[in-house]
This record gives C-alpha cells, sequence and structure tokens, in this order.
C-alpha cells in the first residue's frame, strides 16, 4: 500500500514538474524570443472609427458657372490616450506651440464662459453670479461656501481641476485649460477621436507628423471643405454655412446630423440642405496605443451631396450689381427738388415670364458669404460678421427682394385699371377727366402736374392715364371701384401674398383693406382711403418679388408662376435627380384687359408725355413700363423710386421690378432696367433692329 502511494506522488511530482518546465519555457519564449513581436501587436490593438466626411453638393448657375464649390484640407483630432495628468497637459501645450507658430486659431467653448486675455466672464454668464456658479457647479469646479465667484477665483479653481503645476505661467496654462474643457465638454475617447481645430496649414500637419512622439493620441485627417467663388454677387441667393447649433442639432441628430457638422443656414444652402448635404462614410482603422494609424480593417464610402443648379445667369447678375452700384451713385450727386442725396439701397428681381425663373435678383448693399466660412476663431471674419449684423442703417443681411417692403406707388395704378375694367366700372376708350384737383370725403387731392403749375391732363382713356401716370384719374377710378374689389384684384395677382419662391424667409407683406385698417387703427374704411389705395400708397407693402410676378403676369398674359432660383438637381457625375418644372395658375382675367393694360405700359416708354420716355430708344424693340414714387413719410428722406417693365412688348421674354431706397423719382430707375435689358439682349442674342437708336435721356421725373 505505501508503495503504491510512493508511485503515485512520484507521478503526480513528475507532472507538477514538467509543468513548470512548460509554463517557465513558455514564458521565456513570449517575453524574450517572442516578446518585441507581441509587444507589437499589442501597441496597435485598438479598434477606432474615424468619419469620411461626405463632400458637399456644388451650386452653379444656369450655365454651369460653379459658385460653391469644395476643397480638401486637413484637421486635427485627438483621442483619448491613457496617459497621467502631466503628461496630457505637457502634449496639449507642445499641441498649441505648433497652433500657435504656424498661426492656426483655435476657438474653445471655455470662451462663452471665461476669457483669460481680460479676466473676465464670457457672454453667456457675464450678467449674472447665479448663471457663474450654476456653469462652475456644472464642470464641476470645487467652489468654497461664502466665496465671491469672480473670473480670478474661477481660473484658480480651473488650474486645480485641470492639474495644471506651477511650471506653467499663467498665459500659458490657460491655452492648456482651453483645450482640457473642450476634451471634457465635447468628449472623446480613443475609438471616436475628437477634431480640435479645422482646415489648418500643410506645415502644421507635417511637423504634427514629425513630433508625433510627443503628441500622444494626436492626429491628422482629410476633409472637404466650402468654397465660394464670385459669391459676392449672390450672396443673399447663395446664403452661407456655419457650425449647427444646439436647437438645431436636437431636431436634426435623427437625421445623422453631428455635434460638429455645419448647415446651411440662409439662401439657397439652407433650402437646399437636404440635396447639398451628402451622406458621410465611415472606415474603420487599428490604431497603437498613441492612437497612431496602423491599419485598415474596413471601409465605407462618403457619398457627395447633388449638385444645385440656379435659374440666375452670374453674368447677368454681376451686370445688374454694376448698374445698381453706378446709378444709386448718381441719383445721390444729382441733386433736385425732393433729392436728399441719401440713396443708399436697392432692390433688382428679373423674371423670366414664360417660366418663372429668376434670372437675376439683387439686394444691395450685399455681402460675401464667404466671409461667414471663417473660422470661429478668426477674430477680423467675426468683428465683420458683427458689423453686418448691426448695421441698422444699410441692413446688408436683408434680402430686399423677397424681404423688404415698400409702398408700390404709381406701379400699382395697371393693377387699378385692372380691377375697374374687370369690374366693369370702365370700359377701354372710357373718358375720365382730370381738372387738377378732386375731393373726396372734404380731403383735396391734386394732380402733380397741376401742382407744379404744368396744367391739368384734361380727358383721359386708360391708355394715357397709365402713361402720363395721372394721379386724378386712378383717383376717381379707385374710388368707384372700391376697395374690396381692389383688394380682391391685387390678391389674384399676388400682391401681398407669399410668392412660394424656394428661398428661406420670405415675407407675405400686406394690402390694402378695411379688415386691415380695422385690426391695425381700429377705424373705419372710407371713400378717400380708397383714392389713396389706387395710387399704391396708404398701407400697401410689398416685396419687390411679388411686384415683378405681378407685372410678369401681365406680360404673359395672366398666368401667375411661381417663381424660383432652382432649375435643377444633379447627381456629382452630372445625372438629372431632379428638373424643376414650371408652376402656374392661371388668373380670371380678361384677354381685352390685359391687353389694355400692356398699350398703357407701353405709352409709358413711347408715347410723347410718357413718365420714362426716350429711356429705352436705343434699344431695337419697345420695352412696356411704370414708374412709381412712393412716399416713405419720414422728414428730411427722399421717396423711394421704383420702375417695372416686361420686354420685347409684342413677346414678352423678361420682367423687371427695381427698388431703390430713396431714389427720389421712379424715372430715376429706369436706367437700371435699361442696363439689365441690354445685358440680357446681348446674352441671349433677340435680333429686331428695326427702329432707330435714340438718346437715352429722361425726360421726365414721376
Amino acid at each position: 500500500m505505501k508503495k503504491i502511494l510512493k508511485d503515485r506522488f512520484f507521478i503526480l511530482g513528475f507532472f507538477v514538474v514538467v509543468g513548470v518546465v512548460i509554463i517557465i519555457f513558455r514564458l521565456f519564449n513570449l517575453q524574450i524570443v517572442e516578446g518585441q513581436q507581441y509587444y507589437e501587436y499589442s501597441q496597435r490593438g485598438v479598434l477606432q472609427e474615424r468619419i469620411i466626411k461626405a463632400p458637399r453638393g456644388r451650386i452653379l448657375d444656369r450655365n454651369g458657372i460653379p459658385i460653391a464649390v469644395n476643397r480638401m484640407g486637413f484637421s486635427v483630432q485627438i483621442a483619448y490616450v491613457k496617459m497621467s495628468a502631466e503628461e496630457r497637459n505637457r502634449m496639449i501645450f507642445n499641441l498649441v506651440q505648433i497652433f500657435e507658430k504656424n498661426n492656426e486659431i483655435y476657438k474653445s467653448l471655455l470662451d462663452d464662459y471665461f476669457l483669460y486675455d481680460t479676466m473676465e466672464f464670457g457672454p453667456k454668464i457675464k450678467d449674472s453670479q447665479d448663471k457663474a456658479y450654476s456653469w462652475a457647479k456644472e464642470i464641476g469646479l470645487k467652489i468654497e461656501k461664502n466665496v465671491d465667484i469672480t473670473p480670478q477665483y474661477i481660473f484658480k479653481l480651473l488650474k486645480q481641476k485641470y492639474e495644471l503645476s506651477d511650471e506653467y505661467e499663467d498665459k500659458d496654462a490657460a491655452k492648456v485649460i482651453k483645450v482640457c474643457y473642450d476634451l471634457q465638454i465635447k468628449g472623446y475617447s480613443i475609438r471616436a477621436p475628437l477634431t480640435l481645430i479645422k482646415d489648418v496649414k500643410w506645415e502644421t500637419v507635417a511637423e504634427i507628423e514629425e513630433r508625433h512622439h510627443e503628441l500622444p493620441g494626436v492626429t491628422t485627417d482629410w476633409e472637404p471643405f466650402r468654397e465660394y467663388i464670385d459669391s459676392f454677387y449672390v450672396g443673399h441667393i447663395l446664403g452661407y454655412i456655419r457650425g449647427i447649433d444646439a436647437d438645431e442639432y436636437e431636431a436634426l441628430k435623427s437625421k445623422g446630423y453631428g455635434y460638429n457638422d455645419l448647415i446651411g443656414k440662409t439662401g439657397v444652402e439652407k433650402s437646399a440642405e437636404e440635396y447639398l448635404r451628402g451622406l458621410d462614410g465611415k472606415r474603420t482603422i487599428e490604431v497603437d496605443t498613441n492612437g497612431r494609424f496602423y491599419r485598415n480593417l474596413s471601409y465605407t464610402p462618403a457619398e457627395p451631396g447633388k449638385d444645385v443648379v440656379l435659374t440666375i445667369d452670374l453674368r447677368l447678375q454681376k451686370a445688374v450689381y454694376e448698374s445698381v452700384e453706378k446709378n444709386i451713385q448718381r441719383i445721390r450727386e444729382k441733386g433736385g427738388e425732393g433729392n436728399f442725396g441719401d440713396a443708399n439701397a436697392a432692390a433688382v428681381v428679373v423674371l423670366d415670364v414664360k417660366t418663372g425663373e429668376v434670372l437675376a435678383m439683387l439686394s444691395y448693399p450685399t455681402f460675401d458669404p464667404a466671409i461667414f466660412l471663417a473660422g470661429a476663431g478668426n477674430k477680423e471674419a467675426q468683428q465683420k460678421i458683427l458689423e453686418l449684423n448691426n448695421d441698422s442703417v444699410n441692413t446688408p443681411l436683408l434680402n430686399r427682394p423677397i424681404q423688404g417692403l415698400y409702398a408700390p406707388g404709381s406701379t400699382f395704378k395697371p393693377l387699378t385699371a385692372i380691377a375697374g375694367l374687370e369690374e366693369g366700372i370702365i370700359k377701354v376708350n372710357e373718358i375720365i377727366r382730370d381738372d387738377g384737383i378732386y375731393y373726396i370725403d372734404g380731403m383735396k387731392f391734386e394732380c402733380l402736374e397741376y401742382r407744379h403749375g404744368l396744367g391739368a391732363h384734361g380727358n383721359l382713356t386708360i391708355e394715357r392715364a397709365l402713361a402720363t401716370s395721372c394721379n386724378i384719374f386712378f383717383h376717381i377710378l379707385g374710388k368707384e371701384t372700391g376697395i374690396d374689389n381692389l383688394d380682391k384684384w391685387a390678391k389674384n395677382f399676388g400682391l401681398g401674398e407669399y410668392t412660394g419662391i424656394d428661398l428661406p424667409g420670405e415675407y407675405k407683406g400686406n394690402r390694402n383693406s378695411r379688415d386691415y385698417k380695422a385690426e391695425m387703427f381700429h377705424e373705419a374704411w372710407y371713400p378717400a382711403d380708397t383714392a389713396q389705395a389706387a395710387i399704391g400708397q396708404l398701407f400697401n407693402q410689398f416685396t419687390p418679388l411679388q411686384i415683378a410676378n405681378y407685372v410678369s403676369s401681365i406680360a404673359n398674359g395672366g398666368y401667375k408662376y411661381t417663381p424660383h432660383v432652382i432649375k435643377r438637381i444633379t447627381d456629382y457625375d452630372g445625372t438629372v435627380v431632379k428638373e424643376i418644372e414650371p408652376v402656374f395658375e392661371k388668373i380670371p382675367v380678361s384677354e381685352e384687359t390685359i391687353e389694355a393694360v400692356k398699350k398703357g405700359m407701353v405709352a409709358v416708354t413711347n408715347s410723347i408725355d410718357g413718365t420714362a420716355v426716350t429711356v429705352f430708344d436705343s434699344l431695337p424693340y419697345k420695352v412696356a413700363g411704370k414708374t412709381g414714387t412712393a412716399q416713405t413719410g419720414r422728414l428730411n428722406e427722399s421717396d423711394n423710386g421704383l420702375f417695372v417693365c416686361y420686354a420685347p412688348a409684342d413677346n414678352p421674354r423678361v420682367a423687371i421690378a427695381v427698388v431703390v431706397e430713396k431714389g427720389v423719382w421712379g424715372s430715376n430707375t429706369a436706367p437700371i432696367a435699361l442696363d439689365i435689358l441690354k445685358k440680357y439682349f446681348e446674352l441671349y442674342d433677340i435680333k429686331n433692329v428695326s427702329d432707330s437708336a435714340k438718346s437715352d435721356e429722361v425726360v421726365f421725373t414721376r
């Protein structure tokens, strides 16, 4: 029995010894023989997902001229790497020094709360101790009881929180704190790096790669960046992109938008966001423990955004801008009665009367959307944006063609004629007499010619009344037609109504009506009100786009189109995804009425007593138009000048509306329309040279 137990112990001991020998051999093999190989495996065994940003779709003019494109640039990212606070701070300090050396501007979220350079609280908490206290507690600062929360105190706590040693001067510690704060607030991990700064210089990338051993976790990647070309001329149409804000992010995160994404804020960049935005790709890579790339494991390419082709002709748009700038200066210098030399802004709309396409649309003064592409840390750019936002005199960010509200003045008279004819108040050749003075409800109305000693117009038909822009004729006709009928036909032609244009932020405006006066002023409507409404005054306020579309509807025989600035959507390879078809409704107006009004508008620019006669005589075909002067009601301020037209008169193709704020007289704005038509005819080769050329002189100011 003892021998059996002894044999068993011997056998057991043998296996134990063998096992230990095997383990020792294996450990020797792993650590000594194959140690370097397994060390390398351990250093590159972390998976990381990186987003491949999709290029935003291009925006082109109708001829394929690029306005918004993309270019490739580099971004700096940081992934979590296990290290001490001292090592982390040293790494961040090294990185910040590289940024500063290459003039890279780093913008931190901390700037909204704490500004070291001026040692004061940021804009989000500077007006409240309670806000400062809440923010400090929220980010984990250990605030002592009964202490005054000052910027100096907060800085001290931030240094403690992020474990900044005394080896850093305060100004250097502040730079490190900014990055540490962003890492805390935005979050980052070894699998999901955080983008610190975008669109850095090649010198920055090269130095980061060269000094990667000093920058554990810091990597560079490339991505597309928006770039604008000649965007100054189409600023309000194009719009701009900026970083997504908190509200937008909450609303759109379910659609795949990220915290750092850019999004269209205004213009086509906003209205076509769903097409312009591409689909981000993704790649899974293997990195070492310092976050350095080792190899790709999987790859899903990004899908570029769709291209947007505009109806805008950039060549015509530039001509519009140049003419407006030239003529505003001319008007300011011209002088004369009622001219205070204060013309400073304008709106122009050019429509294709057969499709509703917007060929050109200018809001002056304009702005360059490229300024909004500058990073948040670009102080010069941010100052310029601040100036644009705060300019209450010129309001350059206001999109005047769709957001400017103006009394139409005498450009409304064709509508009064339409209402009178359609309601049977007057016949085409029926006479209304202008004796220079007319009384309604005890209110005295005067013909402008009579007031200036030129006598009254006498007997007038609709054609001559439109040509001479006789106020008395339309006061009388409007009173007989009635405000309800004027309101009805103004609505039929889209005045004071949304046009439905494919741009964000369109204003509706308002029309003269009993209801409007009662709601706004709690007063009854009187016949004298109708007399004023009939010449486009009182409460009428329309956008230049509405006015242009109304004139276009006259030109094309009563078809009211939905104006649009997007012509088609295409894939990056040119395949048409969506073609924008014309949308219109037929206005219930007779052909006879339209023809009568057209004759009057042709007479404006062609009859001997027309208010814009000879302006367009240099063109090889006739132009139908209407001047308008609208009082602003402000002392020592010039009236607004308006001009509308369409051409060629016998086969209309294009309609134009021009508004010059404080332009004094409507006829002052007609030369802008002349320049536009010349350029349009030049571009589209419309030939009909039967008429002889004449002087461009404007002979009547109205």
